[in-house]
């Protein structure tokens, strides 16, 4: 593993860095971090590069709206697929037990869930589609998320 980081992804980080002004750069941070989990790719390479090219402050405020945009979007779609999600949750119930679980409650019960779900190795890529699914309100989800994510965006980014 972290020799195909160096091999492949190094090399390529080094080449965006040097071709693309940085505005450019911005943009293609921003559309990577915010669209690579909708189609279920990482975007940690692009939070290196937004690490490495705007430091640790403006890095994290580019990251912070990118992953709300990144977020966001799959939980619109998961509701065009939500009877398809829930036949998923219903042939695999005590794997979705923790998440229906994150849809329960109050408004602070949701943020807490959704928070220690980013947190534990669940899939967040698959969360972020699945969360419409267990009846959480889009402000816990997004709170929640973002609250959930912070210890990984900061050790990306410093990385």
């Amino acid at each position: 593993s972290i020799l195909c980081i160096l091999q492949q992804i190094i090399p390529i980080i080094n080449w965006e860095t040097t071709t693309f002004s940085t505005p450019v750069l911005a943009l293609l941070v921003f559309f990577s971090v915010a669209f690579f989990p909708t189609l279920l790719l990482p975007s940690s390479p692009s939070m290196w590069v937004a690490g490495m090219t705007f430091g640790y402050g403006y890095g994290f405020l580019l990251i912070i709206v990118s992953i709300t945009a990144g977020i966001s979007l799959p939980f619109c779609i998961g509701s065009l697929f939500l009877h398809r999600i829930q036949g998923w949750f219903d042939k695999y119930p005590k794997q979705a037990s923790i998440l229906r679980a994150a849809g329960e409650g109050n408004w602070f019960h949701q943020f807490r869930s959704v928070a220690l779900i980013r947190i534990s190795p669940f899939p967040y890529i698959l969360y972020n589609y699945c969360a419409v699914a267990t009846h959480v309100k889009y402000g816990p989800y997004l709170m929640g998320s973002l609250v959930g994510m912070l210890p990984e965006i900061f050790v990306t980014l410093y990385t």
